[in-house]
């Protein structure tokens, strides 16, 4: 039946990882606004911090202090793959629930996620700390 739970759980499944790639575009995309947007020091890291969650390969790939198209054209289709993974894995744990919704997703994406840009934020203590930067 359209709209049923059934259903819902086959949407779930063929569009989880599509909407975890959309956070992950939106993150990316809502940063390099601030970053175009601004030229001070606080909105500047702030803008680099959000365009990292979007696409948190980046450090892994040495930007921004070797940069390149290559780099980045890398660190972005790796990072669409990841956020990709994440989002199917959260809908493969939701169908398996009795009912299951894009809430429930949420729930599930955010806790991988938030995993995932913990990983970012201590990537980037830990370079501005050797880095002598704080």
């Amino acid at each position: 039946m359209p709209g049923g739970i059934v259903d819902l759980k086959r949407r779930l499944a063929k569009q989880g990882g599509i909407a975890g790639v959309g956070i992950g575009a939106g993150f990316a995309t809502f940063g390099a606004l601030v970053l175009f947007a601004t030229d001070g020091a606080f909105l500047g890291a702030t803008g680099y911090v959000l365009v990292s969650f979007g696409v948190p390969l980046l450090a892994l790939v040495g930007v921004p202090a070797v940069t390149g198209a290559a780099r980045w054209s890398l660190a972005i289709i790796g990072s669409a793959a990841l956020w990709w993974t994440i989002g199917q894995l959260a809908a493969a744990r939701v169908r398996r629930r009795v009912i299951a919704g894009w809430r429930e997703w949420a729930g599930e994406f955010a806790v991988y996620a938030g995993g995932v840009w913990i990983g970012v934020v201590l990537g980037l203590v830990f370079a501005a700390r050797s880095l002598g930067a704080i």
